[in-house]
């Protein structure tokens, strides 16, 4: 799996566990609706650190426990460095 995908999963569970719709968590988090749905889609392999702590935010998550997931330790984990 690709760190990006794992990303956008994870990111995906939490805001349907809180029950939060797409829109209202980008309002929450101030960020554009695209934004998210590129992070959704995986259509950039990026994604920057400041979105995502904004987003953990919102989602009242810690970076700790966001990251904490064994699937960020797997040594199969695709980081796409190209």
């Amino acid at each position: 799996m690709k760190l990006n995908e794992l990303i956008s999963e994870k990111l995906e569970r939490l805001r349907k566990d809180r029950g939060l719709a797409v829109y209202t968590l980008c309002n929450k988090a101030a960020i554009s609706y695209e934004t998210y749905r590129s992070i959704r889609k995986n259509k950039n392999k990026d994604i920057y650190l400041r979105t995502l702590l904004i987003l953990l935010r919102v989602l009242d998550v810690s970076p700790q426990a966001f990251f904490s997931d064994p699937a960020f330790s797997d040594e199969d984990l695709d980081i796409d460095f190209k």
